[in-house]
């Protein structure tokens, strides 16, 4: 079986910055590829309505079904509401993979949830209040991720859903999705770039990959959010992915077919 590995399409800016959808060209790339599903791994869009609207338009054209986690584009929001609300939307629908494991053949199993952050790649010497004003200064997420809950909570919340996960599919090799960076060392350092430094703290949580380390039936680990193409890499005995498309912007070339193609992988498992 082959699954096809996207993440961080972020249509909705992209459509913006090429005054065209980048849609048809993934659908046609999938249609190439001919996978047997395809797996995306958070920020399709801003906001729950757009991505399913995206993902939906993906699956038809393509005429390839897709599993979706959200990113925290996925559960942006506006004051008047809240981002479980949205979360909730992406939950039900049924592309997702929020408590709903994609079972493949008696072997496998895809399982996945949104991930978040709990500023465990802070540098030492920073307070958590120091992380919290970064966040509010640097991090869009301060304006439009509205969970109620401090970001630890948050990952509380994602972890246990993981270990709920993990425990239930024990017998099976596990595919495992989210957005976030489980691992210390893909998060970016930069000794000429100022922000990235700043927000290091909301690019994951060490917990997520201590769990998964914990977890030998894990033999593939898919995450995006950092817009870096780390591709795919042997660790311990899995395989960790990192795939993202990202903005226009950050882009090497300015051909879309060709992004779109060094922006993916597939993942190949006998069922």
């Amino acid at each position: 079986m082959r699954l096809l590995i996207l993440s961080d399409l972020h249509c909705d800016n992209n459509h913006q910055r090429l005054g065209r959808s980048i849609i048809p060209e993934v659908a046609a790339y999938i249609r190439e590829v001919a996978p047997d599903h395809v797996i995306v791994a958070g920020d399709m869009a801003g906001g729950a309505k757009r991505c399913i609207q995206y993902i939906e338009e993906l699956e038809q054209l393509s005429g390839v079904r897709l599993s979706y986690i959200p990113g925290n584009h996925s559960i942006w929001t506006d004051k008047l509401n809240d981002s479980w609300k949205e979360y909730e939307q992406l939950r039900n629908h049924h592309s997702s993979l929020i408590g709903n494991p994609l079972l493949l053949g008696e072997k496998w199993a895809v399982i996945g949830d949104m991930g978040w952050y709990d500023y465990s790649y802070r540098e030492e010497s920073w307070t958590r209040e120091e992380c919290v004003s970064r966040k509010e200064s640097y991090w869009r997420d301060s304006a439009f991720a509205k969970f109620g809950m401090d970001d630890e909570a948050v990952t509380d919340r994602m972890l246990e859903s993981f270990r709920t996960q993990l425990a239930a599919h024990r017998d099976r090799n596990v595919i495992f999705v989210n957005h976030f960076i489980p691992y210390r060392d893909y998060v970016p350092i930069s000794p000429h770039n100022k922000v990235w430094n700043m927000i290091r703290p909301f690019m994951g949580s060490s917990r997520i990959g201590d769990l998964l380390d914990e977890s030998p039936h894990v033999r593939h680990v898919i995450f995006g959010h950092v817009h870096w193409r780390f591709g795919s890499k042997r660790r311990g005995d899995q395989w960790v992915h990192c795939h993202p498309l990202g903005y226009v912007y950050e882009w090497k070339t300015e051909d879309l077919a060709q992004e779109i193609r060094d922006a993916s992988h597939v993942i190949e498992i006998d069922v």
